[in-house]
């Protein structure tokens, strides 16, 4: 497979790793500007008739679900899938970072607010993929990605692939290529059983907790006669804190939590003012991001800091030419600016170089539009992405989609749909069509995506030319996932 190009554009560049169920891979998409990196994982059924017609179908709804789940900003995002030659494929967003079990060094003991700051990190993505009414089933150190952008911790491997392979197998009447999707220590009895339920990736969280506390495997402590994990003699904790984990991780799933909404909540209410914050040397070698230490600090600690930062900022801010921030990646920090308009109940991000105009079109219903800056002499085209909210006079989202479509071939006669496929928007089911078409002598290329919410329907149209579209494309996809609306149903 090294070295091999998939769907015309994903340059197969190593292995990353492989089990029964498919093989993962580091690929480059050769259709994105810089040849953006990704993630391809693949999964290869039996090639009977039968087997691949249920496959199909179960690959078709976990991408449907991994399209969701994308646009948090701390899961990776399924950008592609396909299937070839009998073999099925999903593309997702490469997370660049080390993951969680670079941090948990056996005998090395992190300190209580170091440890609530992780599972606050973990816990508020896990209320977000519970309320799309997802299980990880295998939350565990190596599936958690500190990012090196911002030092948040990103959930990855869903498990679409060991998903589909088990029920793929179960369907037509086989043994399950695995008993249960999990990883030994970081798994509950019930998930062990093969019912896995949301609290069971809540004691996975719980158990990285204890681990972090007792620099122990999870596997490897000691339990009790009623199978409840032994912890508290190897660790210096809170008895608040401790209470917390207990819970998470308690045998009968019925006396765990039952949301992580509800561990959040708890979590949430800890308070760590009888542990300073740790000095500034301690926070350079600690293998903890300080973004992510400063959630649990108090308003007071918070406060300092920031004073010192700015201090040292405007002290040495006269130094920075910029041809010093382009270097050191200054820029990068405030390239996006944040938009909001409140009729509409819509918000969202764009980059802070594009021109912004406010519309107010009765016959469009157009309310913004964001214009790229000119990149040279005699550029012909400024690439644009354009906000519309019109009433959707209750229609469904498939009428919706169906009347859309019927009209951007209706209204423009050298519109070509190239990409037509369910989508997300603002964090609700939407849809996603790619089309060409002509402007004079110029060939464009548009996206839309449109989602309905609170009787209205937003729609986004990116469109450039053909030859420039893939180039602008990455930054369209960050201003389209930022999308919000607030309120409503």
């Amino acid at each position: 497979m090294i070295g091999h190009t998939l769907a015309g554009r994903y340059y197969i560049l190593e292995l990353l790793g492989e089990g029964s169920f498919g093989q993962t891979y580091l690929a480059q998409d050769r259709k994105r500007s810089g040849n953006l990196r990704c993630v391809v994982k693949q999964l290869k059924p039996h090639n009977d008739p039968h087997t691949l017609q249920v496959a199909r179908r179960l690959f078709k709804t976990e991408t449907e679900t991994l399209h969701k789940l994308g646009t948090h900003s701390q899961i990776p995002e399924l950008l592609d899938n396909f299937e070839e030659n009998q073999e099925f494929y999903l593309v997702q967003e490469l997370i660049e970072g080390k993951d969680l079990s670079k941090e948990l060094i056996p005998g090395n003991r992190l300190r209580e607010f170091e440890v609530i700051a992780i599972l606050q990190d973990i816990i508020e993505t896990l209320v977000f993929i519970q309320q799309h009414k997802v299980i990880h089933r295998d939350i565990k150190p190596s599936n958690l990605m500190r990012r090196s952008s911002d030092g948040r911790i990103v959930l990855i491997d869903f498990g679409a692939v060991k998903q589909i392979s088990t029920q793929v197998a179960n369907s037509i009447g086989q043994r399950p290529a695995t008993v249960s999707i999990g990883t030994h220590g970081y798994m509950p009895p019930e998930q062990k059983l093969g019912d896995p339920n949301f609290c069971s990736d809540i004691y996975a969280v719980g158990m990285i907790g204890i681990e972090c506390l007792t620099g122990t495997f999870p596997n490897q402590l000691p339990k009790n006669a009623d199978g409840e994990v032994i912890w508290r003699n190897q660790a210096e904790v809170s008895n608040d804190f401790a209470k917390i984990l207990d819970k998470m991780v308690r045998s009968d799933c019925h006396k765990r939590y039952q949301l992580a909404s509800e561990v959040l909540q708890d979590v949430n209410k800890l308070r760590i003012s009888s542990n300073p914050p740790p000095a500034a040397s301690t926070l350079l070698s600690s293998p903890s991001n300080l973004f992510t230490l400063m959630s649990t600090w108090t308003r007071e600690h918070k406060i300092g800091l920031v004073g010192i930062i700015l201090a040292v900022i405007f002290g040495v801010s006269a130094v920075f030419t910029p041809e010093i921030r382009k270097i050191m990646g200054l820029e990068d920090a405030d390239r996006f600016t944040s938009y909001e308009n409140l009729e509409n109940s819509l918000k969202m991000k764009y980059p802070g170089n594009w021109d912004k105009q406010a519309l107010s079109n009765a016959v469009s219903q157009e309310v913004v539009k964001f214009i790229s800056p000119i990149q040279k002499d005699g550029d012909r085209f400024q690439e644009q992405v354009t906000v519309m909210v019109e009433r959707s006079s209750n229609k469904t989202l498939d009428d919706y989609t169906k009347s859309s479509k019927q009209e951007i071939l209706k209204l423009d006669k050298n519109a070509k749909i190239v990409e037509d496929r369910e989508s997300t928007l603002a964090e609700q089911s939407g849809h996603r069509v790619v089309y060409t078409t002509k402007q004079g002598d110029l060939d464009l290329k548009k996206l839309q995506v449109w989602t309905l919410k609170h009787d209205r329907a937003y729609l986004i149209t990116y469109q450039a030319e053909a030859g420039k579209y893939e180039e602008f494309l990455p930054v369209v996809e960050k201003m389209i996932k930022s999308v919000e609306v607030q309120g409503g149903k």
